[in-house]
């Protein structure tokens, strides 16, 4: 991922997750995905739907892991 890609997931991710929200239903890439994976193992992906869509965005359950 560019610089460019990984502050728009990092802003995205940090907005999804404002005021102590810790579930959401999210459209992500294959490259978000393994950025999440990677940077953030806490982080529980599920993914909820076999359909891509045309952007090339999938739907997945992301819950916050807890500390």
């Amino acid at each position: 991922m560019t610089i460019d890609e990984i502050r728009n997931i990092e802003t995205f991710l940090s907005e999804s997750f404002e005021d102590g929200v810790c579930y959401r239903e999210l459209r992500l890439s294959d490259d978000e995905v393994e950025y999440i994976k990677e940077n953030y193992p806490r982080i529980s992906l599920k993914k909820e739907s076999i359909n891509v869509e045309s952007d090339g965005k999938s739907w997945f359950k992301v819950r916050l892991g807890i500390i």
